[in-house]
């Protein structure tokens, strides 16, 4: 984690995903590919749109890549 200077010119130390190691993922166990990987708030909204928030809201890492993958189980 890096220091960080707020507005009033204190230092603080805070989690910065902008710095996640490009081979950190989380796996999502799903029924089925393309499955949301939770339900999230948009829980009415079309299967892809959920996947699409759900990825959004994981975020990604220093490369930009997802830094949630699904994993398939049966």
């Amino acid at each position: 984690m890096a220091d960080r200077v707020r507005g009033d010119g204190v230092a603080t130390t805070g989690y910065d995903p902008t710095n996640r190691p490009n081979a950190m993922q989380t796996k999502y166990m799903v029924s089925t590919s393309g499955d949301r990987w939770f339900i999230p708030y948009n829980s009415e909204g079309t299967t892809a749109a959920q996947l699409a928030q759900c990825k959004k809201q994981v975020g990604g890492t220093a490369d930009d890549s997802d830094a949630g993958v699904q994993v398939v189980v049966s």
